[in-house]
């Protein structure tokens, strides 16, 4: 049986032993726990498993190495539906508490984590960091679900244009940009203490 995660962890003592941590985050526990996964996302919908190898190379770096998986509804920027995303995390992490190490950890391929020499540490927000950045910038179907799962459709100011699956993460800020700029070109001619004159000439 799997144990439940740690909430406080000395990773210098884990590094030291080698210690693994290998188990599953329920979704109660996600629920509660992982307040900003749960803030990014539309729903989890099955528990975060986890396996987390602490340990010390060679050149003395203390690093962490393992895999996080997790499975997310998003929701799709191009069609408004929903869509589920599987995460697969592989980490490679150093922990770091000055910049010689944090160079040293750099030159050997790791990722950083900063923190303090007597810092007990939460193992919980470094696998909720994770998934974090494993989330995309855009949520969007993937392409292969255009025109089936995904009806791409564009906000245009004269209304809604239905596009057949051309529609890329590109678009979508280019329209956003444009309605920016349009609405900042409107409040310009607000704030134009001489735009009375320019209507009056027409």
């Amino acid at each position: 049986m799997r144990e439940r995660i740690p909430q406080r962890i000395d990773y210098h003592r884990y590094t030291e032993q080698g210690v693994i941590l290998d188990g599953v985050m329920s979704l109660a526990e996600s629920d509660k726990d992982l307040l900003r996964l749960n803030d990014a996302i539309i729903e989890n919908t099955g528990g975060i498993s986890y396996h987390l190898e602490f340990d010390t190379d060679i050149l003395g770096n203390r690093f962490v190495t393992g895999h996080i998986d997790a499975h997310v509804v998003l929701q799709c920027q191009r069609c408004m539906d929903n869509y589920k995303l599987d995460l697969n995390c592989n980490i490679s992490i150093a922990f770091v508490q000055n910049d010689f190490e944090q160079k040293q950890a750099e030159a050997s391929n790791y990722d950083i984590y900063w923190i303090s020499k007597k810092e007990l540490f939460d193992p919980r927000v470094l696998i909720e960091d994770e998934l974090l950045l494993a989330l995309p910038q855009i949520p969007m179907h993937p392409d292969s679900e255009i025109g089936k799962d995904c009806d791409v459709r564009v906000n245009f100011l004269d209304g809604d244009l239905l596009v057949d699956g051309t529609v890329t993460e590109d678009d979508v800020l280019s329209s956003e940009n444009t309605d920016s700029n349009i609405t900042k070109s409107e409040q310009n001619d607000e704030d134009n203490p001489f735009a009375i004159l320019k209507q009056l000439k027409k």
